[in-house]
């Protein structure tokens, strides 16, 4: 039974706040759990985009030092034509599989950057939804508020009459014991 109800007012009247207030408050429950599960990924997405972001600064160094120690091969015609041969492809080789690989990392970056805008633009929804709820349940509140101060009125007008009739019957009686 819901405390903060008067106990004057009628049992379906006091039923049904009640089932009102648990209704508000099975709402709350369910946007609760429903933002931790959301935070909960958006900070496992969070660290997989910082650790790629590692990975992908470590992979550019990698390729600059590579093309760093192609520019400090010694030319052509300073070295033999077969030693060039020799010493170039491998070099080659390594910085195309890097770009590979910084290309397939940009790619999954840009994913993961999607991933974590959805689940802010929901996050978003969620605070406007939950915002929207206890507004809802404010102008409720306020409305319960204005029918009771109503009937309050209500109540004492209708005490006022009834002292009214008293007396009117208490002067009718006084005038009938006189006779």
């Amino acid at each position: 039974v819901v405390h903060w109800v008067d106990e004057e007012w009628p049992e379906h009247l006091q039923n049904a706040l009640h089932k009102l207030w648990l209704l508000y408050e099975d709402c709350q429950r369910a946007n609760r759990m429903a933002c931790l599960e959301h935070s909960s990924l958006v900070h496992n997405l969070t660290s997989q985009k910082n650790k790629l972001q590692e990975t992908y600064e470590k992979l550019v160094e990698e390729v600059n030092n590579l093309l760093d120690t192609q520019d400090n091969i010694p030319k052509e015609n300073e070295v033999q034509q077969g030693e060039h041969e020799e010493i170039t492809p491998p070099l080659d080789n390594n910085i195309s599989a890097l770009k590979e690989q910084l290309g397939a990392m940009d790619a999954e970056n840009k994913e993961l950057k999607q991933k974590v805008d959805q689940l802010k633009s929901i996050q978003v929804a969620q605070g406007n939804v939950i915002r929207n709820l206890k507004f809802a349940h404010l102008k409720e509140k306020e409305k319960l508020s204005t029918e009771r101060r109503n009937l309050e009125f209500h109540i004492a007008d209708l005490v006022k009459a009834s002292d009214k009739n008293k007396r009117k019957l208490k002067d009718i009686k006084d005038i009938c014991d006189e006779e």
